[in-house]
């Protein structure tokens, strides 16, 4: 998948994704702290609109940013230059597969489920050989990916917390479970009433392509990590199966 071909899928989505995400800040501890722990510059991959590259960057850190997607670059360049830390990032409009960088780095992390928008074996392995590429020789790869337990599937399901994200608004999402292909697809529906009291619908999608265990494991192991240390949690609990998280530290 092109830059461009990527840009396709996930441009539509840059609003809606920043108003959903806005307020969540479970992960930036972790990421915040392990930049500390191994240094920068930091290589992340799937910056989006900028959630974690903005924590990192405000806690002094040098931040190389990849995205595909060119409106959500963007917003994240817009983002930051509002806060004044546009001087800690470079951004790079790239598929984390087929970067050409000049230099490794210490910490490469590939926030917020960023590996499950890499959908064939393929992109997979390339990815993480990039990773592994990139890495210097002592330094440290975190992810972190959605443990795959489904909520009501096939149903069309009210979003209460959309409330109080965008107030005359209502949010609806309708997932379907491709178990066989270890595909989850979600269609949102944003209905919004204006102030003529005209309703308004505008329908996005978004595919997600979740990793078990092991099969993680493996790919890992595949691309050279030999140390693997996997969580459940952001405060580092043991991986369990109804972890709420899959998240990986490997060298």
């Amino acid at each position: 998948m092109t830059a461009n071909r990527a840009g396709e899928l996930y441009d539509p989505l840059v609003a809606l994704y920043e108003q959903q995400y806005a307020s969540y800040r479970d992960d930036l501890g972790f990421y915040r702290d392990l930049a500390r722990d191994y240094g920068a510059p930091v290589l992340e991959l799937g910056a989006g609109t900028g959630r974690v590259t903005r924590a990192l960057a405000a806690s002094g850190h040098e931040v190389v940013a990849v995205e595909p997607s060119e409106k959500m670059l963007t917003r994240a360049k817009r983002n930051l230059e509002a806060e004044g830390l546009s001087e800690q990032v470079t951004w790079l409009q790239e598929e984390a597969q087929a970067l050409e960088l000049d230099r490794r780095f210490p910490l490469i992390i590939a926030p917020f489920n960023m590996l499950m928008h890499l959908y064939t074996l393929k992109d997979q392995d390339a990815a993480l050989s990039q990773v592994k590429q990139y890495l210097e020789p002592h330094g440290r790869f975190a992810c972190d990916l959605y443990n795959p337990h489904f909520g009501q599937l096939d149903v069309l399901r009210r979003e209460p917390y959309w409330a109080d994200v965008a107030e005359g608004s209502e949010l609806f999402v309708l997932q379907h479970h491709d178990e066989d292909a270890q595909v989850l697809e979600s269609r949102y529906y944003l209905d919004t009433v204006n102030a003529s009291g005209n309703l308004t619908r505008q329908v996005f999608s978004l595919t997600q392509r979740y990793y078990h265990r092991f099969e993680l494991e493996r790919a890992l192991q595949a691309a050279g990590f030999k140390h693997i240390t996997l969580y459940g949690d952001f405060d580092k609990q043991r991986y369990r199966k109804q972890a709420p998280h899959l998240i990986v530290l490997a060298h």
